[in-house]
């Protein structure tokens, strides 16, 4: 089945930031090997994931401001803040801010839907309320406190002025790795970093698995110009296909993203449709 391709106007040798695209309904997606379709279902179930654990938490910042503020607490509050977990499912998910006490108590719970954009109900937690979690949040917690100490040791570098923001995903198996990422921050808009997004595994017994970059320097996509058409495009270099950084980046954007992976010159469409995340891919067009 034919589907709706994209032709690079500028030279795919350059290697460079977004480019504009146009359409060219004439190209058959590629049938995927079963190795490369796991790696594409990983990515999505990543990447959407991370898109909706973050909104959670953009939004849940603001909401947790907003409350201790008007409860004129924030002051007093905000140096004992030690990041928050979010778990739950992608559609629905749950947001705990926590302190910086060993035992990670929790100062403020919301529960939200739409993949973390709506917030359904939040609380800012007192003296009065039950202020512990779960083991499974505290194993969430240790993690990201782990990863944070691998961070710092191997000096990993944010692409902007400005801190990390972390986003832990559960472990995929029983006996798999927590997924803590440390992804740099939009700063400016229309812009999305490409770079300074990490991925630090860490183990059943707390200890580093492995740490990767998604890109090997930093590099920025962003929204075409007005009057383009309404696309990004970037290379990568890393991976055989997209990544979940990729499906979080057209996520946020909320506009199709095109990767050209140079390790097998393929070209993949990103996008949103029917409410779901689709990769496809093609051969490169010819220059």
């Amino acid at each position: 089945m034919k589907f709706r391709s994209f032709a690079i106007l500028a030279a795919l040798a350059a290697m460079s930031a977004p480019l504009a695209v146009r359409a060219k309904d004439d190209t058959t997606p590629i049938v995927l090997s079963a190795v490369d379709q796991t790696l594409v279902d990983r990515s999505i179930a990543r990447g959407d994931m991370l898109y909706a654990y973050d909104q959670a938490a953009w939004h849940g910042t603001d909401d947790l401001q907003e409350k201790a503020k008007a409860a004129g607490v924030w002051d007093k509050l905000a140096p004992t803040l030690g990041g928050w977990i979010v778990d739950g499912t992608a559609a629905e998910p749950v947001l705990v801010f926590i302190d910086k006490s060993d035992r990670a108590q929790a100062v403020y719970t919301a529960r939200f839907a739409d993949n973390g954009t709506r917030l359904i109900e939040s609380k800012l937690l007192g003296a009065g309320d039950d202020r512990s979690i779960s083991p499974a949040r505290m194993k969430l917690v240790v993690a990201l406190r782990a990863a944070r100490t691998e961070v710092a040791r191997a000096q990993l570098d944010v692409c902007a002025n400005a801190a990390f923001n972390s986003v832990v995903l559960p472990p995929e198996t029983p006996d798999g790795p927590t997924l803590v990422y440390f992804l740099t921050p939009q700063t400016q808009n229309g812009i999305w970093p490409m770079g300074g997004h990490y991925l630090v595994e860490v183990k059943a017994d707390s200890s580093i698995g492995s740490t990767r970059p998604f890109t090997k320097s930093c590099i920025n996509t962003g929204a075409p110009p007005k009057g383009s058409p309404a696309a990004m495009f970037i290379t990568h270099l890393l991976d055989p296909v997209p990544t979940e950084i990729h499906v979080f980046t057209m996520r946020a954007a909320r506009l199709p993203l095109f990767v050209a992976t140079t390790q097998n010159n393929r070209l993949w469409s990103i996008e949103r449709v029917g409410g779901a995340t689709r990769i496809r891919a093609m051969e490169m067009p010819k220059k």
